[in-house]
């Protein structure tokens, strides 16, 4: 019998191929949420800061109007810097969450064939083994006396 071939080896490669592209579209999104956290997470400590500054500059003494209301300035400008990355990660998980859902169908396609060609090799090894055994039974099964050869003898 011929050797196992799998007539949709080429696809299982190409969606083996995919799979591994969107694995790295997903590490690429996972890296680029981790990054927009991080920069989140400093401009919340930025805001904070602001704050403190502020806070310790009004509560000493009185601030003239100017100087309050550039103080309101600066921490509009902060929050409005936290507001715009907070916004930028929300957009970074949006997007992970779609690389990992294309990363899961990816993967499910390619386990299908995988598991369809496994199925078909072990069927083709059983009807190979089926056929050495038949090939076996022939070779050990008495041949059936020749009536010719009884009478020459």
């Amino acid at each position: 019998m011929k050797p196992f071939k799998f007539s949709l080896q080429r696809i299982l490669d190409l969606r083996a191929a995919a799979e591994r592209q969107q694995a790295s579209a997903l590490g690429d999104a996972l890296q680029h949420e981790a990054t927009q956290r991080r920069t989140s997470e400093a401009q919340a400590e930025q805001l904070e800061h602001v704050h403190e500054q502020v806070e310790q500059q009004t509560g000493t003494h009185p601030a003239a109007a100017g100087l309050h209301h550039a103080y309101r300035l600066t921490v509009d400008a902060a929050e409005a810097r936290l507001e715009a990355v907070e916004d930028a990660l929300r957009e970074a998980e949006g997007r992970r969450a779609e690389e990992d859902q294309l990363f899961a169908e990816a993967r499910m396609a390619r386990r299908t064939l995988e598991k369809l060609r496994e199925r078909r090799e072990a069927d083709h090894a059983l009807e190979t083994g089926r056929e050495e055994q038949r090939d076996l039974d022939e070779l050990t099964r008495p041949s059936p006396k020749d009536p010719d050869m009884e009478r020459t003898a």
